[in-house]
């Protein structure tokens, strides 16, 4: 298509043919025989319209990243699945775009039916992992050595040349142009993104050689975490070659092609950042262009009268004096996305300079941390990402989202290490060194009967297929954030106060990492856990609480509902957070360990608060719901009070009985039967055994723990309180022996 297009005479006709029908690509059927059929572009891109993509989490980001707010999944992927082959045919029909659609076709194409080749052949082998004996199997169905094997095929192509030209047409050719142009070759000519995939790929090869490829956990651990390298490696070029089709004018027919291909991606990303690039680069291309499909001929010549369709999308969508706010948003994305500023590079000799990257003392809403934990606080972009791909519908239990809380992506714990050296969600949740760091590690298996409950729930969650999928999500992410978060935060704060006075702590298990560290690495460790990446660096975290899912966020969502917010907006919870985080902080440094274990606890009570607004919200929300009510909201109340019950029945037991009674629901019973106030109530009861007063928990829709009708005010402390309802009840003991 490419060498017909860019001819002294192109020939649109023959490249349409070429694209719709194929030409040098033979298929092959199971049994190995080759097929009449060709393997074509437009077959490819026409897959994704089967739901052949349906497990990719690639495919679902960029689904999701298309999707219109209040647009339903199902509705995104009738309606952009096939958005490669809409805007590839629409550049075959416009002989104004040149040899565009021949680029279009590598981009948006090629590149994600070879990204389907690698999910498919990790997919492979996690069917393999579950027991299938690909050697008794003589369909071919499951055969992940030859998925990869297609995947190189795709991304190099028949006729790629080595040194000193790299001449090609396929994704690897495209990766060396771009690191032509951001001056990313290695020593020897090539692309530094080619030999990343190169030696990533070996490193799958050699995997797929070994004796039980897939059947061992290792195995397939490493598989996940190189397929994710991969796929990071080839978001680059992409990068690259937007920030250049947008800094040179004769380029600007690219931007749309290059936006349409990488901005969908950064669903998995900070939300209102991809809503911000969507808005500048995307909002109006594929509506006008979809609009354009399924119109009438009259209202086609309308856009007909324009040099084309796309020309009109960029006039719309991309002003050329937004570079700079558009270069700045792309650039805090590439850390999600799994790559660096360094692996982009600068444009021509530093015409676009390279960016920064980050400093050990990258700042956390403001916070900023004496150690290096901004990896670990990523761990909010597996916690989203699972979230995004639970509302995706699946024919394998999302496979994916499971693979992300069994092995993690973002959380690397040495970014040095080749292999796949990250922290997860299940190794938090099964973590041994909870038994001797944290304070309630006993208290929980006492109350769940059970060492690693959260786990077994999740678990059981992924694997209910018949669960309606809003619950499902609701049972998945709750437990993970309320729960296994929760409890393993508990112990990070645990090991900075018992490990204070020394100079550093080797770990007997890999939960967190293999090498000594400092007390005060796990002090900032939970601060990075409690307020995560997606907050930002300004002081209160992101103006927008669609960014966060860590227990920041929460406490800033409930904040607003509860009128708790400091002067600045954001929740005092938080404010306070802050303070303790910097107290203990100059405590370790000074090896004041008597105070450093007083804030630790300080700061573990603190962060129960905005759960317990949390439960009573979901009192309020679910007190009015029937016995036979099937909401989602039911089961995130439900877990909610799970994951406090425990401390909770430590200190008050009937406080705990009536939290249980009101929230973890009896199939059959009417929802918080004695109403939120109850809830509220008992959840006051144990705020002195906590340490924190009522000033922090605040009151929603006239609910509130430290509410009480006997007094008819609320208290600014739970001490104050106390000493009040005393006084109304002697008062109220005095005026009846007085009437009587």
């Amino acid at each position: 298509m490419n060498e017909i297009l860019t001819a002294s005479s192109p020939d649109f006709l023959n490249a349409k043919r070429i694209y719709d029908q194929g030409r040098h690509s033979p298929q092959y059927d199971k049994n190995g025989n080759e097929m009449v059929e060709l393997l074509s572009l437009k077959s490819m891109g026409d897959a994704a319209k089967s739901g052949l993509f349906n497990e990719d989490p690639t495919f679902v980001f960029q689904m999701l990243g298309m999707m219109d707010v209040g647009q339903t999944v199902e509705d995104a992927v009738s309606r952009y699945a096939g958005y490669a082959n809409e805007y590839i045919t629409e550049t075959l029909n416009n002989e104004a775009t040149g040899h565009l659609a021949a680029q279009a076709s590598v981009v948006l194409t090629v590149e994600m039916y070879a990204i389907h080749q690698l999910w498919d052949g990790v997919l492979d082998c996690i069917e393999i992992n579950n027991g299938f004996n690909p050697v008794a199997d003589y369909t071919g169905s499951i055969n992940p050595r030859q998925s990869f094997d297609n995947f190189i095929a795709l991304y190099v192509g028949a006729d790629q040349t080595g040194a000193p030209y790299f001449d090609g047409d396929m994704l690897y050719d495209f990766a060396h142009q771009a690191a032509i142009l951001f001056g990313t070759l290695n020593e020897s000519g090539e692309a530094m993104v080619n030999e990343g995939v190169r030696n990533y790929y070996q490193s799958i090869q050699q995997l797929m050689s070994e004796d039980n490829y897939c059947a061992r956990e290792d195995a397939l651990q490493q598989l996940w975490s190189l397929a994710n390298r991969i796929v990071s490696k080839m978001f680059v070029p992409l990068v690259q070659m937007l920030i250049y089709s947008m800094k040179e004018e004769d380029q600007e027919l690219k931007v749309g092609m290059y936006a349409n291909a990488i901005i969908p991606q950064l669903s998995q990303c900070r939300p209102s950042t991809q809503r911000m690039l969507k808005s500048y680069l995307l909002v109006c291309s594929l509506d006008i262009l979809y609009e354009y499909l399924t119109t009438g001929s009259g209202h086609r010549r309308e856009f007909n009268n324009s040099l084309s369709l796309l020309l009109i999308n960029i006039d719309k969508n991309y002003d050329r004096k937004d570079f700079s706010r558009i270069l700045t948003l792309l650039q805090e994305s590439y850390d999600c996305l799994g790559f660096t500023c360094a692996d982009v590079g600068a444009y021509n000799n530093s015409e676009v300079a390279e960016c920064a990257g980050y400093e050990s003392t990258h700042p956390m809403a403001g916070f900023i941390p004496v150690e290096d934990v901004r990896s670990l606080s990523k761990l909010d972009l597996d916690v989203l990402a699972i979230r995004e791909l639970l509302r995706f519908p699946s024919t394998t239990s999302n496979a994916a989202a499971l693979l992300y809380y069994r092995f993690g992506r973002s959380a690397l714990l040495d970014d040095d290490r080749f292999d796949y050296n990250t922290l997860s969600l299940r190794e938090m949740a099964k973590a041994t060194h909870r038994r001797k760091y944290s304070p309630y590690y006993q208290d929980f298996i006492d109350y769940h009967k059970s060492e690693n409950y959260a786990d077994s729930q999740i678990i059981v969650a992924f694997e209910d297929n018949n669960m309606p999928v809003k619950n499902r999500i609701a049972s998945i992410l709750s437990w993970i954030q309320y729960s296994v978060i929760l409890e393993y935060m508990m112990a990070v704060l645990g090991i900075s106060h018992q490990e204070c006075g020394l100079a550093g702590m080797d770990m007997d298990a890999r939960s967190l990492q293999d090498s000594v560290k400092s007390p005060v690495f796990f002090w900032d460790a939970f601060a990075a856990f409690y307020i995560g990446s997606l907050e930002g660096v300004r002081v209160g975290g992101s103006g927008d609480t669609i960014d966060g899912v860590m227990l920041w966020n929460l406490a800033n969502k409930r904040a607003v509902t509860f009128n708790t917010r400091n002067d600045e907006f954001y929740a005092v919870i938080n404010e306070e957070m802050v303070d303790l985080l910097y107290a203990g902080q100059s405590e370790l440094d000074r090896n004041n360990c008597v105070n450093i274990e007083k804030s630790a606890n300080q700061a573990m009570h603190l962060m129960l608060l905005p759960i317990i607004q949390n439960n009573i919200w979901y009192a309020i929300q679910n007190q009015d719901l029937p016995a036979n009510s099937t909401s989602s909201d039911l089961i995130v109340g439900k877990v909610l009070a799970l994951s406090v019950l425990p401390i909770v029945a430590k200190y008050e037991p009937d406080a705990a009985a009536v939290i249980e009674r009101n929230m973890v629901q009896i199939e059959g019973t009417k929802p918080v039967l004695d109403g939120a106030e109850a809830v509220a109530g008992a959840f006051y009861q144990v705020l002195d055994n906590i340490g924190w007063g009522c000033k922090y928990l605040g009151e929603a829709e006239g609910v509130g723990a430290c509410q009480w009708d006997l007094v008819g005010r609320n208290a600014n402390t739970s001490s104050d309180l106390k000493l009040n309802a005393m006084a109304a009840l002697v008062a109220a003991l005095l005026f009846s022996s007085i009437l009587s």
